[in-house]
């Protein structure tokens, strides 16, 4: 698993973007307009996660133009810069301060590396093991091989 800070996800949005719209934003801006979403704010804090897809969670400011963000949007430009992933997306928003509150963002990045084999294909590996003489990865494998096979 990777855990992305904001600055993370800020900069992977900002290459993401002028790689998709062959365009420079001067910046990224954090909003706090969550009319839709208000229900979900406790203790003068609002946090967003996968599940509110399409809230707005920035503006993207180009020369001559402001493009909003959505969620969704900042989900597929991670998931284009870890291909093969879930990815947990948080923004927490902090309106103690008032209107103008502190925004963070942080995501987890998870990897499907432990691929789903058969039976056969792992005997065919056990048997390529042996042929490496490689000790350790047989082990594991035949540990494997006994587990589904029970």
């Amino acid at each position: 698993m990777i855990r992305l800070d904001t600055k993370t996800i800020v900069d992977i949005t900002m290459k993401q973007i002028t790689g998709i719209f062959k365009m420079e934003p001067l910046e990224l801006r954090f909003v706090n307009d969550f009319q839709g979403e208000q229900y979900l704010l406790t203790n003068d804090k609002l946090h967003l996660s996968n599940q509110q897809y399409w809230a707005k969670v920035m503006d993207c400011v180009f020369e001559n133009h402001v493009r909003p963000v959505l969620m969704c949007e900042v989900l597929y430009f991670l998931r284009n810069e870890f291909l093969e992933s879930d990815i947990k997306l948080t923004f927490s928003y902090d309106f103690a301060e008032g209107a103008n509150g502190a925004a963070s963002a942080t995501a987890e990045v998870h990897f499907n590396d432990t691929p789903d084999l058969q039976p056969g294909e792992i005997a065919e590996l056990i048997d390529l093991a042996l042929t490496l003489q490689d000790r350790q990865w047989f082990e594991e494998l035949t540990a494997k091989y006994k587990q589904l096979t029970a």
